[in-house]
């Protein structure tokens, strides 16, 4: 029983990391939750709020990877199943975009604060060795992003 259980949580890792690994678009998701969880800690969140912006962002993630594997079970289709294939991959498309927009719409819901954006700002302005840090982190996403893997 255990070993069922350990062996399927091998299985799930491992879509995981083939998700990052071979993904772009997982990998954008990762990296955009990286700085909503960067950002959010500049606002005086509530646990409710913060439990929000971490199931928002799995949640995209998630569906980015449901997508990929709808994506590749339906792929190259015979000619008869040709048509439902392109139908199963839109509608997964769908989902992530629904996911997607409900991240976003969330996200300025809980992060558009002018106030914050100041003191965001200040705490930059000050601190030039932070500007230099959030560069790094900035061409470090890209690197990782961009990243080409052969997939498939």
């Amino acid at each position: 029983m255990i070993t069922k259980f350990v062996k399927s949580m091998g299985y799930a890792l491992k879509g995981i990391w083939t998700g990052i690994k071979e993904e772009r678009n997982v990998r954008i998701d990762i990296v955009a939750a990286f700085y909503v969880m960067l950002f959010s800690k500049f606002y005086d969140f509530t646990l409710t709020q913060k439990v929000i912006l971490v199931l928002v962002c799995f949640n995209v993630i998630a569906f980015e990877l449901m997508n990929t594997s709808v994506e590749r079970a339906v792929d190259k289709p015979d000619k008869e199943h040709y048509i439902q294939a392109g139908a199963a991959k839109d509608t997964a498309a769908g989902g992530v975009l629904l996911a997607a927009i409900g991240a976003a719409i969330a996200g300025v819901m809980l992060f558009w604060d002018v106030k914050v954006f100041k003191e965001i700002f200040c705490f930059f302005a000050g601190r030039p060795i932070m500007i230099i840090g959030f560069a790094v982190t900035l061409v470090a996403s890209y690197k990782f992003i961009t990243l080409d893997n052969n997939k498939k």
